[in-house]
């Protein structure tokens, strides 16, 4: 599961959208990993097996809308945004790419590795957790996104 992101960084970084240090650096990834987690962009299923990695999903308010035709993601909605966000804020780097074909072609690629994790845990190719959660996982993500709301909604009322 860990080689997923370093997969996806990699075939960005040959693709020129990348730096190196971002596509490949375990630290970076896992920094920002902690960071989504903490903005409710990412929810977290921790296990009680240490054998069993965590499992990521997005939240569904950040989760973009499909186009009933093509099934293909549209380029709207709140991980659209936060994506051109990133984009304008980053150094051109030496192919001097324009920010929307690459934040198009950056969801395009992990919609098709979303879909290729999804199939392989459905169809049980490697050893792990199922693609559907326990009753206890259930209640442990609720109340976990519950919190994580509430804290969030505390951190911004004025500090009197």
């Amino acid at each position: 599961m860990q080689l997923i992101p370093l997969q996806l960084g990699k075939t960005l970084y040959h693709q020129g959208d990348l730096s190196y240090f971002e596509a490949v650096n375990k630290e970076t990834l896992k920094n920002a990993y902690q960071r989504f987690e903490e903005e409710g962009i990412l929810q977290v299923v921790k296990s009680k097996d240490p054998k069993v990695p965590p499992r990521l999903r997005l939240d569904p308010e950040w989760c973009p809308t499909r186009d009933p035709e093509t099934g293909a993601l549209n380029a709207s909605g709140r991980l659209w945004d936060f994506t051109e966000k990133i984009a304008s804020s980053r150094r051109e780097g030496k192919n001097r790419r324009d920010g929307a074909t690459v934040s198009t072609r950056v969801l395009r690629l992990t919609d098709l590795l979303g879909s290729k994790l999804f199939e392989a845990a459905k169809t049980g190719d490697k050893k792990g957790a199922s693609p559907t959660l326990s009753m206890e996982d259930a209640r442990q993500l609720k109340k976990s996104v519950k919190e994580q709301r509430r804290r969030r909604s505390l951190e911004n009322r004025a500090h009197l």
